[in-house]
Order: structure tokens, then C-alpha cells, then sequence
């Protein structure tokens, strides 16, 4: 056996080693390992030779014995590096390292191995070693490639390299003259030499096998002319990595709709480049659309593309005002189009101007796995119920998703036979090494088998005496080792000089708590210097510019910046998350503490990822949440490996406890690293009938409740009456549980009523057919709650539709065409009609104060908060005004963290959306005396965004989305009616100006700016 349990001793304890000497443990407290693991050397040599020979000679034999052992000798080699114990050897353990990771198809560590290869080279290294170097830079860093000089048959075969990636002519010319390179450098019967020639004519052989010259053309099926300027150009990848051979061996790059399910950071953003330009390049589609469910990932999706394509196409990403700001002029443009925007913006576009889809030739929806989203859940899957009926044959649609475990489910669902599933198990992310923090100060890493530790870190703690506050009287210490957010302080400040760190709080409370212990330790004499010393100084002081801007110069957030951490979570504003997700690309800072927002397709590097909490509010976090929360460490190409560190002592130190069920603790959390054992993707419209969860005590029975529902649907306090009655009933059998979310959960049920009623009511309104009853039954059958449900449910869906396509029935055509329009239930609709009315809002002309408040009183009236707050409407104003949250704070004395929930939810996205839906109702009649809808359109703008012009709401939409800058840089240009299309203009004027101010601030404003005034 090559490779022996023995050997996978010695590979663990090699691992083992790097770990100590990442967490700069003393020689004295290494652990004795009973194996030298340095002798696994020479295995490990004859691994990746071996296999070189095999590719060489095309022996498929010992190519299939030799490869699964490619990934542990490549692991081997890394760690041998990261071991500190053999530095003579670095250099030739790095390329052996990225040579390994690079035959076993781990471009990613490849790359990563191969960086730090060049930051280390010897310029004494031989020449196959100095060629097999030169042409990985070359293919996995796009660094030039040098041609070696120094002896004829080497030059001739870097001259023949770079002429085939010129070209893509040559391939056979290449293997000729490595050949007999080959033959020279064994005559010379060196035998450093040897080993490196076999390696390099092993690594052409596979990258020409791989070469996008060669597979592209044949997997779109279009001639390699038509590839020929993209792939002379620097932005082209020089080989497919697995993912994007993946898709083109599926069909995709040839028009095969497909469902994608790939982990995270396995090159998706490149192969939605590649699938577009293969789209384009066939004349299938002359318009893409890129569909992704947060506004930051389209941000990033829209620079990826941008970045991709230049000017060879039109990107436009759309704002996600709900508001027309879209035209079907755009497509009149020659250029071929990329059009990028959230669900719930595509699903307005539609509603407003049916025919949009008629333009769309290719459909990409990323992080395609929403269908049980809570609300947003039953917009997502009719939106892509709607597009999978308008689709033909001719046109693609393609759903990416890491954490779809149930992906052929959806595929037959969405695709049926005319769609293919690109999975692949053997395409992973890049590892993780999962660690356990122990009261014992030592941390154990497990792998793959949770019931059996590879190793761990002795002695891994240092606890320290803090310093007493005056009148002081007890001693504390840090970190504290039953607190599993002093821990993960500890370790975060102890390793984030190897890369980015992430400690994970459940909810936006922790984060706060997390950063006022880490003041309060530097306030008692303990300086967390690693953070601070490894972060950018310049740029954590612009960083707590802004912050202090939005909190005061007291507030916790501004103060961390200064200490090298900053927050992020979703009320944070939108411009100091765009900075802070700049800042840890750039590695100018190096720790975060984050909520699960971090999972929501944010790409930073991060690799170390401290779990305080497996919660998320009063429940246990989904294993997809997880999952896709891990999968943002280490990306690919980026880190050979991340870590995730669970900080909670007491799930290890407690794991064989039967009594008080610490193994029952710890099976759940070891659950949590099984991808296998993910949630599969569920329907937010099949919950409609089945039970109801309140805790693992009580319930109720989803036909029960579903039946409730469909008898005293026509009733206006249907919900209420849920409500009462569920906790009613709750109440008598359980009298303690009246903290409960009986409320919350049917009001999910409520708006996910409205969301098909008002597909209903966009349905019908672009259909003359009468038999409504009878569209509602087909809508219904093609969702996919439908095609997922069993019998009994299956009834009671259709009984659902049914009974809202009667209540629809009422309507008119025209009426059902203005309620379709406003995104929300027949009932709202009705009562802004009669407000309208009421309010003359066409025949009487309102000041912008009288308009505010009178809206801002209707939509108290029609709408629940989650706190009761008198002075709502006084915030509103705030908000308006450009009002920071400290000055909030001082005139109403609500928390900072109620405040950013009111501004962020509340106002910028309930009552922006509110004012939307009375613009989609308002009509304009010749007899009318006034049109409010131009005040109501800014309305709404200034309302999403918080600023004071329109000219602030221009530079949200089209330069950056941060209201306190906008508002800075509408001041300085000194215009308030600035529109958005020549908003870029008049910051080209100001450019010097704008660019001065913005030096006090993060980078991010600066550059994007200087990217959108580009010549």
C-alpha cells in the first residue's frame, strides 16, 4: 500500500505541526508525536513522480492508483512549508505543493502555493524547476511568462508555450519538444532535474487537456474564431477549472438550461462570464439577466461583469427602488446587454411592462435556493413559476446554488427533460479544519470523522490578570474560559496575522457586545496588538470617519475602528458595509464581527471563522445557513484551507454527557459540518398547509389551520382572528407560553396570501379568459409547493387558489390591472383607493411637509410595527433631513439599534414601498387639477435612500449608496434637482473637489469614483 494508516498518521501529525506553529505554541509544549512525520517525505516525492510518469505515458492504470493520493501529498507538502521546520526545503515543497494541488484539479490551492512560491524563489533554482514555475504563474496568476534562456531545448519550449496561448495553434509541436527536452535533462542524470521535467511535461499535458483554446469551442459548439479575440485577451482564463468543465460538459455553454449546484469559491463568477459570451456569441440571446437576491451581491455581480466585458457589452444594474426606472428603449442599443437586479425588482419590471420578458434571451438567478425565504419565499418561486411559463425552447435559464441539496428535485421541477443538474461531488470548496476550544486551554481539530480527533493544539491560551477598574475589588481575567466570546477575541487576535478573521454573533445585539469587550480589555490594560498592528492604519481611521459620521465619536463602532475591528450586519448602512467589505478585500483590516449577513454572497477573504453560537434568535441555525455561512472562508485561490473554531467550551468538554445531554449538544453541532445532512429546499407557499412549530412542545396542524383559512378568507379580520384563536388555544394547554411567535407566523401565512393574489391579479389582468377559477387551478399546479406536495396537500393548495381567485373575481379587468401593478393584497389596494379619494390627492396641492405627514399617518394606520413608537413620524423627518443616528438618538432617546431597524426596515424599505404602491394606483385624469406623482416619486427615492435632494438620490443610484456622503457631495455641488442620468457629468466637473473631500473617508468612495469619471 503507498499510502498506509501509518501514513495518514504522519500526514496528521504533520498538520499538526503547521497548527502549532500557527499558533505560535513553544517548542517545549509540542506534544511528543510518536511518528516522525518528516520521513513522509519520501512517500509523498514518489506520489506526485509516479503520477507525472503516468500522465506522461498516458498509463491509465497507474494514474487511477496513484491519484487519490495526489491531494494528501499536496497537503503534505503545504504543511511541511507552514511546519517552519525545513527552510532550506520551502522552495521545492511550495512547487511540489502547487504542482500536486494542481494535477488533483485544485486550481485555487494551486494558485495560493504558487504565490508564495515567487515571493520566495531562488534564482539558483534548474531549469525545468524555473520553467515549471514560470508557466504556472503564467496559467494560475496571469504573471508573464519568462522564456528560459538557458539552454536551447528549454527556450524552444517556452517560445512553443507562449505561441499556443497566442494562438491556441501547436499543442503537438509542444509535446514533441518536451519529449525530447525530456530525453536532454535525463541524460544529464541530475536528479533534481529529472524530478521537475517529469512534473512539468505532467502539468503542460494536463493544462493543454484543459486549455480553454481547446474545450471552449468544442463545448459551445461554435468555431474557435468566434472565441479567438476573447481568448487572446488578458482576461481570459488559459484553462477551465472543474466548475466551468463542469458546465460545459452539461451542455450549458452550447444553451442546455440547467439547475448548478457547486460549493462556494469554486470559480461560478468566471463560468456566468463564460455562459453569457457563449450566449452571445451563438446569437441565442442578445440580453442577460442576472437575478440575485441582495442589492450588495448585485453590486458585486454588476463590477464582476462589468470588469469581465468592458465596453464589448452594456451592463445596467437596475436601483431596487420599486419604481419605473427602466425603459424598454434599452433595448433598442446594438449592444448586446447585462442586466442585473434583485427578485423583487424583476418581479415590478413585470408587472409593469409584461412584454420585458419578451427581450430576455438568458436567465441566470444566483443563490437560487429562496423558494422557502419566509415572505420573500412565495415571490421568488411564482416570479420563477411565471419566467418557466414564458420561456421557449430557444431561450435558458440557469438557478445557481451552493446549499441545494435537494437539486434534482428542483431541476425536474423547474427544467423537466429539457434541462440538465451540473453537480459533481468531487468539485469541493477549498477544506476547512474545524476546531473545538476546550476549558483545558487546548483546541481539537477534527475532519471528517467526528467521533475520531486528528489532533490538537496544546496549551493554546495564555489567561491574563486584567487590570482593576478604581474601587475595584475582584480580579478578572482573559479571556475568560467559560465565555465563548472571550475566546474567540483571544484566537482572532492570536491568528489574524495569517489572514482575515470573522468572530459570528447570532444577532446584531452581540455584536455590540462583542466590541465593547474588546474596548473594555484595552480600557483595562490588555492591547489586542495583533488586530490593530495588522490592520491599515490610515484606513481604520477613514473607517472611523464614516462610522462616526453615522454614531457619534463615542459610540463602540467608531472606537473598534480605531483597534482594527469593525461590525457588519444588515442595518448597518449601506455605504459603511460596502467600505468595510472593500477594506477586508484589500486586507487593510483583518478582524469583523458579523451576523449571518456575512453568508449572504459577500465574497471577502476571510479565513478563520470563530462560531460563538449555533443559534439565530430563538432557534437553531439551519444546516444550508451554516453551510453557506463556512463556505464564505478560505476561497478558493485565496487560502489552501480555512478554519472554523467553535468557541462554546462546553460543547466539547460536555460531549459524552448522556445525563445532561451535552451529546446530544454535540451531535447537533457536529451536524452542522455535514453538508450531507443539509435541509433541503422547501416552498413558502406549501407551508400554507402544513403544521405549525411554535417549539418542540407545541404545535398545530397545517390542514387545520390551511382550512381556517380558505372558510374565513373573505372575512377583514381573517389573520386576526388566526391569531386569537391559535393562541388561544396555545394558552389553555401550555398557560406559561406567552412569549410566543404565534403573530409572526401568521403573518408570514398572510403575506404569502397576498403574494399569489397578487400574481393572481397580474394573471388575469393579461388575460380576457373568464374562467379565472379555472387559470388559478393550472398556476397552481405548475408551482412548485405543487409538484413537492402529497395528496392531501395538493387539495388544499388548489382550494387556496381557489378561493383567492374568487375573491379576485369581483374585479374588473382594469382594476385588477392597477392592483397587480402596486406588488401587494387586493385589501391594501382598496383602502389607498378610498384614501386617494379621501385625501384629493389630484385636485389639492400639498406642501412636502403636509404630503409626509399625511402619508406617514396612513401608513401607521395600515401597517404593524414591530415596537410601538410615538415619534415615528419625527424619525421619518430625521431620516429625510439626513439625520445621523446619534442625532436621532439625542432628540428621541430610542436605542441607536431600534433606530437602525426603524430607518432600515420601517422607513427605507415598508414605507418607500408603501409610497410606491399608492404612485401605482394614483390615475390622471383630464379633469384633474393636480398630478402629485412627481413629488411622490422623489417621495419615495429619498425615503429608500434617507437624503435630502435629488441630486443625493442621483449619487445613490448611479455613484455610490451611502446617504451621508450623498448628502456631503449634493452640498458641494450646490444643485438639488440634479437627475440621474447626468449626475456622472456633473461629478466629472467636481471631480478634484469631490475627490478632496472624499480623502477623509474610505477608499471604496475615492476609487469609485475615480472608476466612474474614467475617460
Amino acid at each position: 500500500m503507498i499510502f498506509s494508516n501509518t501514513s495518514n498518521y504522519m500526514l496528521k501529525y504533520q498538520k499538526a505541526k503547521a497548527k502549532l506553529v500557527e499558533y505560535d505554541i513553544p517548542q517545549k509544549d509540542y506534544p511528543k508525536f510518536p511518528l516522525n512525520s518528516n520521513e513522509l517525505s519520501y512517500p509523498v516525492v514518489y506520489i506526485l513522480s509516479r503520477y507525472a510518469e503516468s500522465v506522461i505515458e498516458n498509463n491509465i492504470a497507474d494514474m487511477e492508483e496513484f491519484s487519490p493520493h495526489l491531494v494528501a501529498a499536496s497537503q503534505y507538502f503545504d504543511a511541511a512549508v507552514g511546519a517552519n521546520d525545513r527552510a532550506e526545503y520551502d522552495v521545492d515543497f511550495l512547487l511540489s505543493g502547487a504542482a500536486s494541488y494542481f494535477l488533483s484539479d485544485d486550481f485555487g490551492s494551486a494558485k495560493v502555493l504558487c504565490s508564495e512560491y515567487f515571493a520566495r524563489i531562488n534564482p539558483e533554482t534548474n531549469v525545468p524547476q524555473k520553467i515549471m514555475g514560470n508557466l504556472l504563474g503564467y496559467l494560475l496568476l496571469n504573471r508573464d511568462f519568462h522564456i528560459s534562456e538557458d539552454t536551447p531545448y528549454g527556450e524552444k519550449v517556452c517560445r512553443s508555450l507562449l505561441a499556443y496561448y497566442n494562438t491556441g495553434k501547436g499543442a503537438e509541436e509542444i509535446q514533441n519538444l518536451l519529449s525530447e527536452y525530456r530525453k536532454v535533462i535525463y541524460e544529464n542524470d541530475a536528479p533534481m532535474e529529472i524530478y521537475y521535467v517529469d512534473i512539468l511535461c505532467a502539468i503542460v499535458t494536463v493544462a493543454l487537456s484543459k486549455s480553454s483554446w481547446s474545450l471552449l469551442p468544442r463545448y459551445s459548439e461554435l468555431d474557435q474564431s468566434l472565441w479567438s479575440d476573447y481568448l487572446k485577451s488578458p482576461k481570459a482564463p488559459r484553462m477551465l477549472w472543474p466548475a466551468q468543465q463542469l458546465i460545459g460538459e452539461k451542455g450549458v455553454l452550447r444553451g442546455q438550461s440547467a439547475i448548478v449546484q457547486l460549493p462556494t469559491g469554486v470559480g461560478k463568477t468566471k463560468s456566468i462570464e463564460l455562459i453569457i459570451r457563449s450566449s452571445f456569441a451563438s446569437d441565442r440571446a442578445t440580453t442577460a439577466i442576472i437575478v440575485a437576491p441582495l442589492r450588495a451581491l448585485c453590486n458585486e455581480i454588476a463590477n464582476d461583469m462589468i470588469s469581465a466585458f468592458g465596453d464589448e457589452v452594456l451592463v445596467n444594474q437596475f436601483s431596487d427602488v420599486l419604481e419605473e426606472d427602466f425603459s424598454l428603449d434599452l433595448f433598442l442599443s446594438l449592444k448586446s446587454k447585462i442586466l442585473i437586479c434583485t427578485p423583487e425588482k424583476l418581479r415590478y419590471i413585470i408587472h409593469h411592462q409584461a412584454d420585458f420578458l419578451d427581450e430576455i434571451g438568458l436567465y441566470i438567478f444566483d443563490e437560487g435556493h429562496m423558494f422557502d425565504d419566509g415572505s420573500r419565499g412565495a415571490i421568488y418561486e411564482l416570479l420563477i413559476s411565471e419566467i418557466r411559463g414564458h420561456i421557449s425552447w430557444g431561450e435558458q435559464i440557469i438557478l445557481l446554488s451552493a446549499v441545494l441539496s435537494n437539486a434534482e428535485q428542483i431541476q425536474k421541477w423547474l427544467l423537466g427533460e429539457a434541462g440538465v443538474l451540473a453537480s459533481d461531488p468531487k468539485i469541493k470548496a477549498t477544506p476547512k479544519m474545524i476546531g473545538f476550544a476546550s476549558q483545558t486551554k487546548d483546541i481539537h481539530y477534527y475532519s471528517n470523522d467526528s467521533a475520531q480527533e486528528d489532533f490538537y493544539v496544546p496549551r493554546s491560551i495564555e489567561v491574563i490578570a486584567l487590570q482593576k477598574r478604581p474601587r475595584e475589588k475582584k480580579q478578572r481575567y482573559f479571556p475568560e474560559l467559560t465565555d465563548a466570546k472571550d475566546i474567540a477575541i483571544y484566537y482572532a487576535n492570536k491568528l489574524c496575522k495569517n489572514g482575515g478573521a470573522a468572530i459570528f454573533a447570532n444577532r446584531t445585539s452581540t455584536v455590540l457586545t462583542v466590541i465593547n469587550r474588546i474596548i473594555e480589555l484595552r480600557d483595562r490594560g490588555h492591547d489586542l496588538a495583533e488586530i490593530k498592528g495588522n490592520s491599515d492604519g490610515e484606513e481604520m481611521n477613514r473607517l472611523a470617519q464614516l462610522m462616526s459620521d453615522y454614531y457619534g465619536e463615542q459610540h463602540p463602532y467608531t472606537i473598534a475602528c480605531y483597534l482594527g475591528v469593525v461590525p457588519h450586519y444588515s442595518n448597518l448602512p449601506n455605504g459603511l458595509r460596502l467600505a468595510v467589505e472593500h477594506a477586508c478585500r484589500n486586507k487593510a483590516l483583518r478582524l469583523i464581527v458579523c451576523t449571518s449577513t456575512l453568508a449572504q454572497g459577500v465574497n471577502i477573504p476571510i479565513k478563520y471563522l470563530f462560531m460563538t453560537s449555533f443559534m439565530v434568535a430563538r432557534n437553531s441555525m439551519q444546516i444550508r445557513s451554516f453551510q453557506n455561512l463556512m463556505g464564505r472562508t478560505a476561497r478558493s485561490g485565496m487560502y489552501t484551507e480555512g478554519s472554523v473554531i467553535v468557541t462554546d467550551p462546553r460543547l466539547f468538554d460536555n460531549r459524552n454527557n448522556r445525563i445532561n445531554g451535552g451529546n446530544l449538544r454535540w451531535n447537533d453541532c457536529t451536524k452542522m459540518f455535514d453538508s450531507s445532512a443539509s435541509e433541503p429546499c422547501g416552498s413558502s407557499i406549501l407551508s400554507l398547509v402544513q403544521d405549525i412549530v411554535i417549539d418542540y412542545q407545541a404545535g398545530f396542524i397545517g390542514s387545520e389551520v390551511a382550512k381556517f383559512i380558505i372558510e374565513n378568507y373573505g372575512k377583514n379580520d381573517c389573520f386576526n382572528q388566526l391569531i386569537s384563536e391559535l393562541s388561544s388555544a396555545l394558552l389553555e394547554r401550555y398557560p406559561s407560553k406567552t412569549n410566543n411567535n404565534i403573530a409572526e407566523l401568521v403573518s408570514f401565512r398572510k403575506h404569502t396570501m397576498e403574494a399569489i393574489e397578487n400574481h393572481l391579479c397580474f394573471v388575469f389582468s393579461n388575460d380576457e379568459n373568464t374562467d379565472r377559477q379555472a387559470i388559478a387551478s393550472e398556476i397552481c399546479k405548475e408551482t412548485l409547493a405543487y409538484f413537492m406536495a402529497n395528496d392531501d396537500e395538493k387539495a388544499l393548495l388548489e382550494r387556496i387558489f381557489d378561493i383567492i381567485a374568487l375573491k379576485i373575481s369581483e374585479f374588473d379587468h382594469s382594476q385588477l390591472k392597477n392592483y397587480a401593478r402596486t406588488m401587494i393584497g387586493i385589501d391594501l389596494s382598496l383602502q389607498i383607493e378610498k384614501w386617494i379619494a379621501e385625501n384629493h390627492l389630484t385636485q389639492q396641492n400639498y406642501t412636502n411637509e403636509q404630503l409626509v405627514k399625511i402619508l406617514i399617518s396612513f401608513f401607521l394606520e395600515t401597517h404593524t410595527l414591530k415596537k410601538e413608537i410615538g415619534c415615528f413620524a419625527d424619525i421619518c423627518q430625521m431620516w429625510l433631513d439626513g439625520c445621523s443616528f446619534v442625532e436621532m438618538h439625542e432628540c428621541t432617546s430610542l436605542p441607536i439599534a431600534d433606530l437602525e431597524d426603524i430607518c432600515s426596515k420601517s422607513i427605507s424599505y415598508e414605507l418607500s414601498f408603501f409610497v410606491g404602491n399608492i404612485i401605482d394606483i394614483i390615475e390622471i385624469n383630464d379633469e384633474d387639477i393636480v398630478n402629485p406623482l412627481p413629488n411622490l416619486l422623489l417621495l419615495q427615492r429619498r425615503l429608500k435612500y434617507g437624503v435630502k435632494t435629488e441630486t443625493a438620490v442621483s449619487v445613490c443610484e448611479k455613484i455610490f449608496n451611502d446617504r451621508f456622503l450623498a448628502n456631503l457631495l449634493a452640498d458641494k455641488i450646490g444643485h438639488d434637482a440634479i437627475e440621474a442620468n447626468s449626475i456622472v457629468g456633473v461629478m466629472k466637473s467636481h471631480k478634484e473637489d469631490i475627490l478632496d473631500i472624499l480623502s477623509a473617508y474610505p477608499t471604496y468612495f475615492s476609487e469609485r469614483v475615480q472608476w466612474i469619471c474614467k475617460d
